[in-house]
């Protein structure tokens, strides 16, 4: 039996047929997952153009937002409605929190994270349907610096409108005012 199979690997008759095989199925297999890879690539990359366009209404509507009764539905609003002129049909979760006001000093943080559902292509043959795909992106901004400074605030406290937006499927949001990221 040891003969025959030594034999069976000493000759080369159909052995490269075997080898080529080998060799494809491991090829289609990263040419796959190569794929999949490149395709969520393509999508976060996408997703990130769109945070570009958040940073620029961020300055475009900051007089907006400053002097808004809720700051934090406001800047909420305004990126929702820039991910829908879009055509983002993800989730949007938007965090906002404000220092409690100083006299002259003025400060409060957003952060933006975009989410999607991605379907895989290759990857389905060993069982993965989905992945989700986030991006993410922090501001903020500060208003007073001198004590001559006359800053606005708004009329209801900054713990009604602290905490986090988060779109629903079909229009509207939920507010959470517990949900703030752990790192700010």
């Amino acid at each position: 039996m040891r003969h025959k199979i030594l034999r069976f690997f000493k000759q080369e008759n159909g052995n490269i047929i075997i080898l080529f095989a080998g060799t494809l199925v491991v090829l289609i297999f990263f040419i796959g997952l190569s794929l999949d890879i490149g395709m969520i690539c393509l999508h976060r990359n996408s997703m990130q153009s769109l945070c570009q366009l958040i940073r620029e209404d961020r300055f475009t509507y900051q007089d907006t937002i400053r002097y808004a009764e809720n700051p934090g539905l406001t800047s909420y609003q305004i990126i929702y409605d820039t991910m829908t002129d879009n055509n983002f049909n993800g989730t949007v979760k938007v965090y906002f929190y404000e220092e409690t006001p100083e006299s002259n000093y003025r400060y409060y943080r957003i952060r933006t994270e975009l989410s999607k559902e991605y379907a895989y292509t290759f990857a389905r043959i060993f069982g993965l349907t989905t992945t989700t795909v986030t991006v993410s992106l922090d501001g903020g901004e500060t208003y007073g610096e001198s004590l001559k400074d006359m800053i606005w605030y708004s009329p209801i406290a900054v713990s009604s409108y602290n905490g986090s937006y988060t779109s629903q499927f079909g229009g509207g949001y939920v507010y959470d005012n517990h949900d703030i990221p752990a790192d700010w």
